[in-house]
Parts: structure tokens; sequence; C-alpha cells
């Protein structure tokens, strides 16, 4: 497979548009048709369809689009790194959203944020890049056990039940919860959903289901639903909400001992613990 082809084709994905995209790349229209129907001979798929004077992506397009971007910029940095004399790789963390989205503001007063690779995985994917070596840091608190990988518990946060004022008075089983969209599978501990609420315990009153925290956070701040959250989390938002989109903790079944969650660092069975390593503990230590 032609890199160019892949290249032209990236740039045709972003413009939607054989004209626009033949003015970038300085090639003739014709030429980049062609080189275009190539590259789908060779790949076996149709990555582009006709849609008025443009194109846009089909399904097998986007999907070609999203797996070869980050394969085409690694490929095309490689002449600068080899003149520099190779610059230090990246360190890759991966976790989920409850830290890639809260967590930086404190990781970066421990960590120099500017060689970091952030990755996000849902428990169970995130120990499965880490032992494939796809990324070299892992942070957790649904660990899933993995052969290759190991766990190092780090501190604990404690998890509460938030919603606006007006909940403030309502027996938690009337409340209307939003939770997590994807079930957590494949985990040994009491814990059964994503954002650690024992389900199996507390059926709770399911009134929405979403893939993000911040989607949760903002059902909450409308006065939509209440949520079961990290209190650093909750914590920093209120920092930047307004009076009226304030979240208070609410009245909940879970005992305040079992409130508390334990939080991983994870890493390769047989690699050392680096300096960087060490910071990441100390950053997570500091949401107490």
């Amino acid at each position: 497979m032609d890199i160019d082809r892949v290249r032209y084709f990236q740039v045709i994905a972003e413009t939607g548009s054989l004209v626009k995209a033949s003015q970038i790349l300085n090639i003739s229209q014709p030429a980049l048709s062609k080189a275009l129907r190539v590259l789908e001979s060779e790949v076996g798929l149709q990555l582009v369809e006709a849609e008025g004077r443009g194109l846009r992506l089909t399904e097998d397009g986007r999907r070609f689009q999203s797996e070869s971007k980050g394969l085409l910029d690694s490929w095309l940095q490689l002449p600068a790194r080899l003149k520099a004399g190779g610059t230090p790789r990246a360190l890759r963390v991966g976790t989920f959203e409850v830290f890639s989205t809260h967590f930086l503001s404190c990781l970066a007063e421990f960590v120099e944020v500017d060689n970091l690779e952030l990755y996000e995985f849902a428990p169970g994917r995130l120990e499965q890049a880490l032992a494939e070596g796809r990324i070299d840091i892992g942070i957790t608190y649904l660990p899933i056990p993995k052969p290759g990988v190991e766990y190092f518990e780090v501190t604990q946060i404690r998890m509460g039940l938030f919603g606006l004022n007006r909940f403030l008075n309502r027996n938690w089983e009337e409340l209307p919860f939003v939770v997590p969209l994807s079930p957590l599978e494949g985990t040994p501990s009491k814990v059964m959903g994503l954002d650690g609420w024992p389900d199996q315990k507390y059926p709770r009153l399911t009134k929405a289901r979403v893939t993000l925290m911040e989607s949760a956070l903002e059902l909450c701040r409308q006065g939509i639903c209440v949520g079961y959250f990290p209190e650093f989390v909750v914590r920093l938002q209120n920092l930047a909400a307004n009076s009226r989109s304030q979240l208070v903790e609410l009245s909940s079944p879970i005992k305040v001992r079992e409130r508390l969650q334990e939080v991983f660092l994870i890493k390769r069975v047989g690699v050392s613990e680096t300096p960087t390593y060490r910071r990441i503990a100390r950053a997570l230590r500091s949401l107490k």
C-alpha cells in the first residue's frame, strides 16, 4: 500500500472534496481520483461515495480514516525524529474518563505533559492495551485481571451520590439516576457498574444511560438526574459551575467506609518502576 495514496485519502476525507484536496495537494483531479480508486482496490473497500458536488466517507471509509491516521502521522514524522537524533518516546498513559478528563489538572503539577500521550479505554480493554505494549502505564479503580499485568494500589478516593439541592429530601430509591451505558464485565470485585455503584445490592431507578461522565454531570447540573461520582470530580466541577449548577452530596444507602474506592496503577510484569511512575502515584494521592 503506497503511503502517498493514504495521505491523499486523508486530505480527501478532511475536505470532503476532490477539488479542494487537489488544490491542497497540488495534484490534478484525475490523478487524485485514480489514486483513490487504486487505494480502494488495495484495501478491498469502498471508502467514499458521492454526495452532491462533494464526497462523503462510507462507514468503511470512516474506519479506515481512524485506523490509518495515527500510522500516517507517525510515518510522516519519522524523518524529523531521525534528524533530531531520536526524540524521547512519549509516555503513554491509559485510563478512562474519570481520570483522563478530571485528573489532568492535578497530573500537570507532577508530570511534564508536553511529552504525554493519554489514551482512553474501558476496564478490560485497558489491561489488554497494556499487555500488548500499546501503553506504558494504566490508571484504574476497576481492575480486571490479565496475564502479564500487575496492579499496585496507590490511594483511595471517596465516592458519593450527587445532585442538585432539589433532591436533598428525597429517598434514594425514588431518585432518577444517570448510569454508565456499558456494563462492566470480568471484574471479580463487588462492583457491578462502571461508576462503582453496587447495583446487585441497591438497584437504582435509571432515568438515563450515557457513555461519558461529562454527559452524566451535565444531566445532573440540569437537575434531570443524580449520579454516583468520585468526590474530587464533583469538587472540580463545582469550581467552574455557577451557583444554580452546584452539586451537593445526597443521602446514600452505601455506608461511608464502602464509598472508598481503591485506585491502582498498573504496568506490565517485569517492568521496573520509573521516577515518572512514582510521580503519577503522588499525583493520584493528591486527589484526597
